[in-house]
């Protein structure tokens, strides 16, 4: 009779290694198709990231069904090494493994992690079926794979509580609540019909398992497996510096950016199939939340992975290993004879695949990639789309065309001559790098620090607090330009590199080594990515700097006792925040000015909600959906503040335009950055 089970089991689980063998490499070999990449440096990095977001789960706690989720994964691990001795002891009974199979202490952490395991299904299916947030689909296959774990762990307590009744001396299972209470019920039945429920119940759930095993890499549930690898194989750069150097140079490049799904590097697949559809990006998109076609969740899950999956499975059909000029002539013979496939592999990803609506409406603040719990990167993507539609193509806006043509110019967006760019310093006796010898601190004061009537206050405030702390600095005055951030995530590769080469070789040439700057999207630029072009700087953000002077006490502030209350509701900027991880030094800042009570937005810190200017968007009108900026102005003025701060000049523009369009106001509410506010105490 055993060797009759064992044959069996040898079929059925033969069928389903093959089964998950068979669908899981031709996944494997999908995701290959990739560009080539080589994130393995830095093992010691990769190895803290994977026990940080998988093992510890850091992000997914973060919220509270994160807690859940934990105790999920945990018990998940504990459910399957249970499942080493209950199949084994299923098929050699007699032949029990060495301590899984007689260690009391491991079956009671196993069960009451599978009765925390069991709960969460039960608060999941509550939670996506009956709660409905937006962010969950209910999909007949998210229901499946509940339904699968809790076979597996009912028909494993109740197969081993009947053999618990047949075997009351057994001490493994001594401790274990659930296979005593188990055993309880099934008490009263007779010895052969406990043998049945043992048998019969072991079967049925060896039989879930198998079919289990082939599902998941059949499913969205293949998360399960890609997950961990994505984790360790995610960019170890800051994430304001994981954009990939274009080689302009390169005759034999076919194209910049990337039109075709085998254009993403292999680990970039990778982030299709690790996506568990938990929607933490989409709940976080301003794009998405605004009513933009944008969707993070459904381009990496659905559109991409879709694409992929399709059009990998025709290039393996004829042993493509690309689709570019090399196999257009292998492309013209398939569509000959099977036209079909050839109209899949000549698909663009841009507007066959993703349109350019969608595209264009990312402001790339970030947050779909900081709050995603399994590393996967949104943004870079999608800038790798721009880049070959701006680049290749010629294939961008009117007002883009606009403002690209006042860099080539005039070195900035705004298009005003570049010998005015010093004029807001006029009166403030600032030295230029080309006459200060020994300045410690280059003032990298932007476009919009030099050119916008409004960020020419920061700009002023902040050269009269340095100069009351007596700070060595200078300006590059008519000689500085652009920084080119807003060119490169617009797509403009070519201008943005031409603008860093003659940065980087002004700034070198004057050998700066150190950088203050009023502007996140500078101070992420010039930190982040001009050290790949040979810019190696210590870059500081302005509001970094005061709270230094501040808590050094090289900067005092007068006190006055009757000072009047100012409510200050702060939003967090994206490229100051989730880019550089800096939610303290402005808050500090802002509640050191006498009389600020500071107020906190509904989103905050790394869930605070874009201004709407980040990715070009500063410069581009805004037609689809709610404007993003009447959003945050609208989640601000709910706190009833007396002002607004803010610390980047784009976000201070935003925020204002978003305060005129807002009806009913009975006094206008400020905008204002703490160094305007902390000169007035000087």
């Amino acid at each position: 009779m055993r060797l009759s089970w064992l044959i069996v089991f040898f079929v059925l689980a033969c069928a389903a290694g093959y089964g998950f063998t068979a669908a899981f490499r031709k996944k494997l070999n999908i995701v290959l198709l990739g560009a080539q990449d080589e994130p393995f440096a830095q093992p010691g990095v990769r190895w803290k990231n994977f026990v940080s977001k998988i093992l510890l789960q850091s992000k997914m706690i973060k919220e509270p069904y994160g807690i859940v989720h934990f105790f999920i994964f945990w018990g998940f691990i504990f459910i399957c090494l249970g499942e080493i001795p209950f199949i084994f002891e299923g098929l050699f009974p007699r032949y029990p493994i060495p301590f899984l199979s007689t260690n009391p202490y491991f079956f009671l952490v196993k069960d009451v992690l599978a009765a925390l395991v069991f709960v969460g299904l039960i608060i999941g299916l509550i939670r996506r079926w009956i709660v409905r947030p937006q962010r969950l689909y209910r999909t007949m296959e998210a229901f499946l794979v509940v339904l699968f774990i809790m076979l597996v762990i009912l028909t494993e307590w109740i197969s081993t509580g009947a053999k618990y009744v047949l075997e009351p001396h057994n001490v493994a299972y001594s401790l274990d609540p659930v296979y005593r209470s188990v055993a309880a019920l099934l008490s009263g039945l007779s010895e052969s019909a406990l043998v049945g429920i043992r048998d019969g119940v072991w079967w049925f759930h060896t039989v879930i398992l198998l079919a289990f095993l082939v599902y998941i890499p059949n499913s969205k549930h293949l998360h399960l497996i890609a997950a961990p690898f994505n984790a360790y194989f995610a960019s170890l750069k800051p994430i304001g510096g994981q954009m990939k150097k274009l080689d302009l140079e390169d005759e034999t490049s076919e194209e910049f950016g990337v039109s075709r799904i085998e254009g993403y590097t292999w680990n970039e697949l990778l982030d299709c199939f690790a996506c568990g559809e938990c929607g933490r990006c989409m709940d976080n998109c301003p794009a998405n939340l605004s009513g933009k076609p944008l969707n993070p969740k459904e381009l990496l899950s659905r559109t991409l992975k879709h694409h992929l999956l399709e059009k990998g499975e025709v290039m393996q059909k004829y042993g493509l290993k690309s689709t570019g000029e090399e196999s257009a002539e292998a492309i013209a013979e398939i569509a000959q004879t099977h036209p079909e496939d050839a109209a899949i592999l000549q698909q663009s990803l841009i507007n066959d695949v993703v349109t350019e609506d969608v595209l264009w409406s990312c402001t790339t603040c970030m947050s779909c990639q900081v709050q995603c719990p399994v590393s996967n990167e949104h943004v870079n993507k999608i800038i790798d789309l721009r880049r070959y539609l701006v680049t290749m193509e010629g294939n961008f806006s009117p007002e883009l065309q606009t403002t690209f043509r006042n860099i080539e110019n005039n070195s900035n967006p705004w298009g005003v001559g570049w010998n005015k760019r010093d004029e807001w310093a006029a009166e403030l006796n600032i030295k230029p790098m080309s006459e200060a010898e020994d300045a410690e601190y280059l003032f990298f004061v932007g476009c919009a620090g030099s050119f916008d009537n409004r960020a020419r206050k920061v700009s002023t405030a902040l050269a009269k607090i340095l100069q009351a702390a007596n700070v060595n600095f200078a300006i590059l005055g008519a000689e500085e330009k652009c920084c080119g951030e807003f060119a490169r995530r617009a797509g403009n590769e070519y201008l943005y590199q031409s603008l860093v080469a003659e940065n980087v070789g002004l700034l070198n040439g004057y050998n700066v080594k150190k950088i203050m700057t009023t502007c996140p999207h500078c101070l992420n630029t010039l930190r982040n990515e001009y050290p790949e072009f040979g810019g190696h700087y210590e870059v500081i953000h302005h509001t970094q700097f005061i709270n230094e002077l501040l808590s050094s006490g090289k900067l005092k502030l007068k006190q006055d006792p009757v000072s009047e209350p100012l409510k200050i509701v702060y939003h967090d900027s994206c490229y100051l925040g989730r880019y550089q991880q800096e939610y303290t030094a402005p808050r500090e800042v802002f509640s050191k000015v006498p009389g600020v009570q500071l107020l906190e937005m509904d989103r905050h810190h790394d869930k605070s909600f874009c201004c709407g200017a980040g990715g070009g968007r500063m410069w581009m009108e805004e037609h689809l959906g709610e404007r993003i900026n009447d959003m945050r102005v609208e989640q601000a003025l709910a706190k009833e503040p007396q002002a607004i701060g803010a610390n980047c000049p784009y976000c201070i523009t935003m925020l204002e335009d978003g305060i005129k369009e807002q009806q009913n106001l009975e006094q206008l509410i400020q905008v204002v950055d703490p160094a305007e506010l902390i000169v007035k105490w000087i």
